[in-house]
């Protein structure tokens, strides 16, 4: 396959022959994050990580206990409640 052109428009050429005194005062400055808070917030990151990926997914035992009620009737269920709850949550109307 041969692509010729981009579609949509033309792409802008960059000149590199700009002077190094222009680069660097149009070059974004950053804030520089300290190594102990970086290692600090990678430990957290870590930390959560492993205590996330240590719990199930699903409860099966919840699960079950709520089929097993619905079945027998003792847990009703209004579904014009949980199909507007449905679509707020898919529509990011929640509140």
């Amino acid at each position: 396959m041969k692509i010729d052109k981009v579609a949509g428009g033309h792409v802008p050429q960059t000149n590199f022959s700009q002077s190094k005194t222009q680069a660097t005062a149009e070059a974004p400055t950053r804030t520089s994050t300290t190594e102990t808070a970086f290692n600090a917030n990678t430990a957290a990151l870590d930390k959560a990580q492993a205590e996330l990926s240590a719990m199930p997914n699903v409860d099966m035992a919840k699960v079950e206990a709520v089929r097993n009620a619905l079945a027998k009737g003792e847990l009703g269920l209004d579904v014009k409640a949980l199909s507007q709850a449905v679509m707020r949550f898919h529509t990011g109307h929640e509140s």
